[in-house]
């Protein structure tokens, strides 16, 4: 998966030299510029402090960070908890502090996740889609 591949990239920069100025880079081609950037950079920062940067699995455990933005314990959000009661890293700190005052949270969060999910597969809907084109193909 290409996504893997960028994402080992900036993780090799981030670890090597404390730099995300290919991480940034990239998210400026690649994403709009108005908070939804900062939860994309703020979620990497993210799964590289939580170790999570082998190769093959960085686009499930950056999705599944991205994810608990929209999910919440009671009436906190778990990003948010994340950010503010366990981080210790002040670059995630510099990109997801004002999260809960953005008034566009919940639309950057679905944007990350709508970008990330270009790059999933998913076997059942894969199977979902030839069969509901063999049945739509069949009445016809």
């Amino acid at each position: 998966m290409i996504i893997n591949k960028f994402l080992q990239i900036f993780s090799e920069e981030y670890i090597n030299f404390k730099s995300i100025d290919k991480l940034l880079e990239f998210t400026k081609k690649t994403l709009p510029s108005d908070g939804t950037d900062k939860i994309f950079v703020g979620c990497v920062l993210i799964m590289f402090d939580l170790g999570f940067t082998g190769p093959a699995s960085c686009h499930e455990y950056l999705s599944s960070i991205v994810k608990s933005g929209k999910e919440k314990i009671g009436n906190t959000n778990l990003l948010y908890f994340y950010v503010n009661r366990i981080n210790t890293n002040k670059m995630v700190s510099k990109y997801l502090k004002n999260i809960s005052q953005d008034l566009n949270f919940e639309k950057h969060i679905d944007l990350v996740i709508e970008y990330l999910e270009q790059f999933s597969f998913d076997f059942s809907a894969k199977i979902k889609s030839v069969y509901d084109k063999k049945i739509n193909d069949t009445l016809n």
